[in-house]
This record gives C-alpha cells, structure tokens and sequence, in this order.
C-alpha cells in the first residue's frame, strides 16, 4: 500500500473510530462533558476525512459514502467539487502513465539496441551494458505500467534482469503494485 493509501485510510478510519466512539456515549438527553468531547473528535476527524486524496477508484466510493454518511445526508458544495476534482485526477492517469510509460521504454530499446549492436569484449561494452540496465531498472521500479500488457514486460524484463541472481523483491513490490493498481481500475 503506498503512502498516499496509507494516509487515505488513516484519516477515514480515525473518523469511522470517532464515529463508534460518539455512538457509545450514553443518550440520557443530557449534554455531559463525554458527550462534548465525542461531538468535537467527530466533526473535526470528518473535517480531515473530507480532504482525503483517493488514489483509487475504490478510495473514492470510501470516500463517496463518507460525504454522504452513508446516504443518509446530502453532499455540500465543498466535497462535491472536491469529488469532482478527485475523478478528474483518477480519470487522467492513463494518459500520463502511457506517456512515462513509453518514454522509459523508448529509451530502454534504444540504449539496449546500442549495447547490444558492440560485440563482445569491446571497449565500452560495459559502460553500455550499464547503461540500458540503469534505464531496465527504473522502467521495472518506478515507472507505472499503463497496462497489463506492460505488466507481462516488466514481468519479462525483471525475470531478464535477475537471470543468475535472486530475484529482486524491489521488483516484485514494483509489479505488485502495478498489478493491484490496475485489478482496481486505476490505469
């Protein structure tokens, strides 16, 4: 889960716990110190649960049913632009990852074309080999696959890359991630 998600997450639970919280406080009619207290965590945890960034599609409907406490209140001016920007910004992300993603591969063809075209033992061929692994590395790790079909090349690439040594798990993580992000909809 990356950070972002993590964030998400925690301030959304902190409000469902301020939530349970202020349900248990006992209903005598009375207004007591606890009941206070509950009230405030939980205006000020939703306030903080309202700025939470999705980073998924399912973070968002989390995020959906939050605002409209679980369709029991209307949506405010406020959140609604804001859920609106968060779609935007999910709804973009295929075009930006495509544009990174092939760029990175570009450069990885190109570079592995050149070291590849020295023959063996020739001077440079080691600082080419460098080269295109450096670019493999980041295309496997840090760029986002747009697509599963990225996925199966980076599968290909890191299984290339990790011939004759453990795989690496940075890889693995990297491929993991990919591979959730797009199982929930966010290419």
């Amino acid at each position: 889960m990356s950070n972002a998600s993590k964030t998400f997450c925690a301030l959304l639970d902190a409000h469902d716990d301020a939530v349970h919280r202020f349900n248990a406080v006992p209903d005598d009619g009375r207004v007591t110190p606890e009941y206070e207290q509950a009230s405030q965590a939980m205006c000020e945890t939703s306030d903080l649960a309202d700025r939470a960034v999705p980073t998924s599609w399912p973070e968002f409907a989390r995020l959906l049913g939050h605002m409209a406490c679980g369709g029991q209140t209307g949506i405010d001016e406020d959140n609604a632009n804001r859920l609106m920007l968060h779609a935007r910004q999910l709804l973009a992300a295929p075009e930006e990852y495509r544009i990174a993603w092939d760029a990175a591969l570009a450069e990885y063809q190109r570079l592995r074309a050149i070291s590849d075209a020295i023959p063996l033992g020739t001077p440079g061929e080691d600082e080419a080999v460098d080269r295109y692994a450096d670019v493999m590395d980041r295309l496997i790790i840090t760029t986002p696959a747009p697509d599963f079909d990225a996925v199966l090349l980076k599968m290909d690439l890191a299984k290339e890359r990790s011939e004759g040594f453990a795989f690496s798990e940075e890889y693995a993580d990297a491929i993991r991630a990919d591979v959730e992000r797009l199982k929930h909809g966010v290419r």
